[in-house]
């Protein structure tokens, strides 16, 4: 089960954190700040594929790409007037109805 109540907690404490520390941030700033945090994730995970960068601890630096990305996404939908609790219910229970091994074409009925 998705806590709907507590992404909308985090959407707002992040709110009133954001206006406190940059109260001129643009929305385009946010979509920039989950595209950054996901090329970080990809990095990480590229990294940790190859065994390289052995020196760096690639989960923890993936983890906490994930998380920024969570943070930033939750500004994202503060700008657009969603719930992102109820966003992401809303979107899950879309998703795990899809059952892509019986509908290989579409999840549904095909």
């Amino acid at each position: 089960m998705i806590a709907t109540e507590q992404l909308y907690q985090l959407q707002k404490e992040r709110a009133i954190w954001a206006q406190h520390n940059f109260p001129d941030q643009r929305p385009f700033e946010l979509v920039l700040g989950v595209c950054e945090e996901a090329g970080e994730l990809a990095h990480h995970f590229l990294k940790h594929y190859q065994g390289i960068r052995t020196n760096e601890d690639h989960i923890e630096a993936m983890g906490d790409a994930v998380a920024d990305c969570v943070i930033f996404l939750a500004g994202v939908c503060q700008e657009l007037g969603l719930d992102f609790g109820v966003l992401v219910r809303d979107t899950w229970d879309v998703v795990k109805s899809r059952d892509w091994v019986a509908f290989p074409e579409n999840g549904v009925d095909k």
